[in-house]
């Protein structure tokens, strides 16, 4: 009786964490939050109670894994909460946006011949086209400004620090502007590829499939899972301490 107690105890202090904090301190929880299809990025901010609830999905069940995950060895590769800002930045930027822009034209080709072949019989591919025509021209325009607005803006706080000096806004204000943009944008993208996934029926395939139509969730699945850990790593690490260290340097005056 006395262990069931504590194990209680320790699920309840489980469920009443916030989804994020998980991923932070064990990116490895990100494949267990896939799996049933909890966001941990746009929302995020959400106890994992909530999150459980919404999804049916059993809590014992889903702490005992948890707990398997939390209780490996974290590889120091993935634990992005300790690398530098400039650095975490450039792999952001080396491996999602490198991913995003190639992957973009792939999966609008086969989209196309997906309409082409099937849209009679299945008119939500092309729903799902146009969904992902408004995602692409969102998260292109998006990254953009990231590499060329944002990430340099980063760069410049870290070597404000690494000379001691004060930081000139230099008509940003603060750096909590920029990023809550990024925030809202994140979050429109989010909308969309949960568009994406309802029209399709979370990626569903019909008996008709042909290989092409087969691919092609395939693919937009793996984009949606590239996408939650991109958002993730921006508004839950990066973000949040970029405005740590202007604070930090502001302070300094």
């Amino acid at each position: 009786m006395y262990k069931e107690e504590i194990s209680n105890r320790s699920n309840k202090n489980l469920e009443e964490r916030k989804v994020k904090e998980f991923v932070v301190e064990n990116f490895k929880t990100a494949k267990l939050f896939e799996k049933y299809g909890i966001d941990y990025c746009c929302n995020g901010n959400r106890p994992l109670k909530d999150s459980l609830s919404e999804k049916k999905i059993d809590v014992e069940s889903f702490i005992s894994e948890l707990e398997k995950i939390l209780g490996e060895n974290i590889n120091n590769d993935e634990i992005f909460s300790a690398m530098d800002l400039v650095l975490l930045s450039q792999y952001i930027v080396n491996t999602h946006h490198k991913f995003v822009k190639e992957a973009i034209p792939v999966i609008e080709a086969h989209l196309d011949k997906v309409v082409n072949a099937h849209g009679k019989n299945h008119p939500e591919v092309s729903s799902i086209r146009d969904e992902f025509g408004i995602l692409s021209a969102e998260m292109l325009s998006h990254m953009d400004k990231e590499e060329k607005i944002l990430f340099p803006l980063i760069k410049y706080l870290v070597d404000s620090k690494k000379y001691n000096e004060t930081p000139k806004s230099s008509g940003y204000g603060t750096v909590q502007n920029p990023i809550k943009k990024m925030e809202q944008e994140h979050q429109s993208a989010g909308n969309e590829m949960e568009k994406i996934r309802n029209s399709s029926g979370g990626y569903k395939l019909p008996e008709d499939a042909c290989a092409t139509y087969t691919v092609t969730y395939k693919e937009l699945e793996e984009f949606e899972k590239d996408l939650f850990k991109h958002i993730h790593l921006e508004n839950n690490i990066l973000f949040p301490k970029a405005i740590e260290l202007e604070n930090e340097l502001l302070n300094l005056k």
